[in-house]
């Protein structure tokens, strides 16, 4: 039943498209897009612009490919079982630089800042935390978090050895407990979680009055592209114009999920087999919508990338010895699709 106004909307979107272009329907072309996780409001983009029919405007037939524990886009796209993958953009050049490399290629960044952060709680009088606070404190992070921790240290001038470290599951209860004083979350993700739990009835009583408040990696480490689209470097000389027409098409339905975040909700609830329900989808572009919007993309339009913030990024991975060498960005993204299509 929950399928049903989806469905009943996106096939009048579609119906009217066809209706003008009455070949239309012979003649999309399915193109398969592997997501990093399962399907839920962060790709909101891509199921918006499947729901109001800008897929098809442009010939196009979107088929999502879930992604979850042990499931990797990469991969999938490479061999060719996804034509276009959404995964964090530093996954890109590390399938370049890899010892079986992957020939894959950015082509626009879905979320302009990362949003990795040390969140800890307080009172809403507090000030904001900064880096040098973590001194002293136990900070709980998930076995791949050390590199986003030194690269707050050595910008902030954080001393590690005054800084306990807790291996933790991606979950905020080791924070909502006490067993730790900051906890490394995405601020999109684990922080609704906080906020259930404080607003719960059930909470335990140092939690009363409590909110939480975070060191956003964005503000003090390096820069660093979150969930970016690529597809393989074949696939841009093989067949250009559908990486035009699927950027174009992306373009839209995020700029529709920014500049109507109530519609949004209506249109993600609804989409098939998306998990995540209304009130959390509400709570989400709160926090997730300015995160895809920067200055470059309001003179460049939405989903540009900028070579600088990639040449940084990858910098910032050879010092601390995540990849043998840097490449320039140049080899690893293009703009040359990005459809121009600005948020108000």
């Amino acid at each position: 039943m929950r399928n049903i106004p989806w469905i009943l909307r996106t096939g009048l979107v579609v119906l009217a498209v066809m209706t003008a272009t009455p070949s239309l329907a012979q003649s999309l072309t399915e193109v398969k897009v592997a997501l990093a996780w399962l399907r839920n409001g962060q790709y909101g983009a891509l199921m918006v612009a499947d729901a109001k029919g800008y897929f098809a405007e442009v010939g196009l037939k979107l088929r999502l490919l879930d992604g979850g524990p042990g499931k990797n886009p990469v991969p999938a796209v490479g061999v060719g079982q996804a034509d276009f993958g959404v995964v964090g953009g530093s996954n890109v050049f590390l399938a370049r630089l890899a010892p079986d490399p992957v020939d894959i290629v950015a082509i626009g960044a879905l979320t302009q800042q990362i949003p990795y952060a040390f969140i800890t709680l307080g009172n809403p009088s507090d000030p904001d935390p900064t880096p040098k606070d973590m001194e002293g404190k136990t900070v709980g992070m998930q076995a791949d978090g050390e590199i986003f921790l030194k690269a707050i240290a050595a910008k902030n001038g954080v001393d590690l050895k005054k800084i306990k470290i807790e291996v933790v599951m991606a979950t905020a209860e080791p924070l909502l407990v006490g067993k730790v004083d900051y906890f490394t979350g995405m601020l999109h993700n684990q922080t609704y979680q906080i906020e259930q739990t404080i607003a719960s009835a059930g909470r335990p009583a140092r939690l009363q009055g409590k909110v939480w408040k975070a060191i956003k990696l964005a503000d003090y480490g390096a820069p660093f592209y979150a969930d970016v689209l690529f597809t393989t470097n074949a696939k841009l000389r093989n067949d250009p114009d559908l990486v035009r027409r699927f950027s174009r098409a992306v373009a839209r339905g995020l700029q529709f999920v920014i500049e109507n975040p109530d519609e949004t909700v209506k249109i993600v609830d609804a989409y098939p087999e998306q998990i995540e329900r209304a009130d959390k989808l509400a709570w989400r572009y709160k926090i997730q919508n300015p995160l895809s919007v920067s200055a470059e993309t309001k003179e460049h339009g939405l989903l540009w990338m900028s070579p600088k913030i990639w040449d940084d990024t990858m910098a910032y991975y050879k010092e601390y010895g995540q990849i043998p060498r840097v490449v320039p960005a140049t080899d690893l993204i293009t703009n040359a699709y990005n459809p121009a299509i600005r948020s108000k």
